[in-house]
């Protein structure tokens, strides 16, 4: 009867056991699909970054280095006199913020990713804590790009999409705007000199819009005589135009600022701007009085 008894002990201990047993490793395959599914879904943070916490951006791209600092609009450390385009420097921003690998693995001797000339270099500095991400080779079967962070010997798979929005010269990140703030309708009077010498005088008129009309439109005169109303409007969108680069120090005798196409005095409620137009080595320039940057124009702005 004893022995029945510790054999039924014993049986309940093997079961008890077992069970204990199967706990763990049901516990440790979830745990295991748990992290499976994190790096499928490319959830390995790689930073700890957002909006409000991030301090600057330093990308090293093509041999040039471009810091980026967030504040009132993005500023250039290297250059702040620079019109950067802000709505690519959120992109960057959203980006970093939402940097996560695919996959980690251990760097293997002998293995080539890229690191030795890397790609892509971007250094973040957020809360105070500056980290560094080398961006290597690309793996043109996944797609995913090589990273290695604070030059740690664990290598990380990253989406490349995630990098592209910050693989741009500093040219590509100009904004292109208005150096001037002119718009068209702002314009009450135009005199610009041609590089024959010759001057027009343009004036912006208020008349009736029919003989017993309350109503009024805006008619430009040159001198007493009515203008074409499309060529006009041609002149004044150009002066209002958005340029397409800019230049905080350029050559101004290279650009062909001592022999201007056109030198236009333009007259709004807000006072008299200049735009000095010319044609240089590689292009049509413009300036703005008061501003000593030099400003890329497209040939049909310096042709209206």
């Amino acid at each position: 009867m004893k022995a029945k008894q510790r054999t039924l002990a014993f049986l309940l201990v093997l079961v008890l056991a077992a069970g204990a047993a199967l706990a763990l490793l049901t516990h440790a395959n979830r745990k295991a699909e748990q992290a499976a599914s994190e790096v499928e879904d490319g959830s390995i943070p790689l930073l700890d970054v957002t909006g409000d916490t991030l301090e600057q951006v330093a990308v090293q791209y093509e041999g040039e280095t471009l810091t980026l600092l967030p504040g009132d609009g993005w500023t250039l450390a290297e250059d702040p006199d620079y019109h950067l385009d802000d709505s690519a420097c959120d992109t960057i921003r959203t980006a970093l913020a939402d940097m996560r690998a695919k996959r980690q693995l251990e760097a293997q001797p002998g293995e080539d990713y890229g690191f030795d000339v890397p790609r892509l270099v971007v250094n973040v500095t957020a809360a105070g804590e500056r980290t560094t991400l080398t961006v290597g080779a690309e793996n043109p079967v996944t797609g995913d790009v090589y990273v290695r962070r604070n030059g740690e010997d664990t290598v990380y798979a990253v989406d490349a999409a995630k990098f592209r929005c910050m693989e741009q010269t500093k040219a590509e990140l100009f904004g292109a705007f208005s150096p001037a703030g002119i718009t068209a309708s702002d314009i009450e009077a135009l005199r610009y000199t041609l590089q024959s010498g010759e001057v027009v005088s343009l004036q912006a008129v208020s008349q009736p819009t029919g003989a017993d009309s309350t109503a009024y439109q805006t008619v430009w005169r040159l001198t007493d005589a009515a203008l074409d109303a499309d060529k006009t409007d041609a002149l004044l969108a150009a002066l209002a135009s958005y340029v397409t680069g800019q230049d905080t120090a350029a050559d101004s005798y290279a650009c062909g600022f001592d022999d201007p196409l056109v030198t236009a005095e333009v007259t709004t409620a807000d006072g008299t701007a200049v735009l000095t137009y010319a044609i240089g080595t590689d292009g049509y320039y413009m300036r703005v009085s008061g501003d000593e940057s030099v400003y890329t124009v497209d040939g049909q702005t310096v042709a209206a």
